[in-house]
């Protein structure tokens, strides 16, 4: 990945913590792996379908 699209997803990243929300590193290495050309568009959201969905609960504490 080049500087410039390196200094493309940081900007992203940082906007994206601004308004709230937490990237994953996962999320993050993908992007890294679709910016450089490693994996399709298509080919990386086939993969993130498959992995394990992770549930989400709302208002409940552990």
């Amino acid at each position: 990945m080049g500087e410039q699209e390196r200094r493309v997803l940081n900007n992203a990243l940082a906007s994206t913590h601004m308004d709230g929300f937490t990237v994953t590193e996962q999320t993050e290495r993908d992007c890294i792996r679709l910016l450089s050309g490693e994996v399709s568009v298509v080919d990386l959201v086939r993969e993130i379908l498959s992995r394990p969905s992770k549930t989400v609960r709302y208002g409940v504490r552990r």
